[in-house]
């Protein structure tokens, strides 16, 4: 896509190596914003995992300490298959209206 400028029958052309914006570049922003929520959110997610997984091994037999690792771990595993369910739900919409988001 190529921005021009007409004025009557006169065509004034952007000079070279000027930037060109437009609906690909907008749709290259909203795929890397896409993909960097998933990839953040996984990230999150497993960092939860590993802290909960810790704080059940440091819990020394305490039963609230145990309790708060428990729903830590079970917090973490719902939070992963929603991400997981989000990402299904993204790939199929866009297969649907035949956008890849993931390139």
């Amino acid at each position: 896509m190529k921005i021009a400028l007409t004025i009557g029958d006169n065509t004034i052309n952007p000079p070279g190596g000027v930037p060109q914006g437009g609906a690909d570049t907008l749709s290259k922003i909203i795929q890397i914003g896409i993909t960097l929520a998933f990839i953040t959110a996984i990230l999150i997610t497993f960092f939860y995992l590993i802290q909960g997984g810790i704080q059940w091994m440091t819990s020394r037999g305490d039963k609230q300490l145990l309790e708060q690792a428990r729903l830590r771990l079970t917090y973490a595993v719902v939070g992963l298959v929603i991400v997981l369910l989000a990402f299904f739900i993204v790939n199929f919409v866009g297969g649907f209206f035949n956008i890849n988001f993931f390139r």
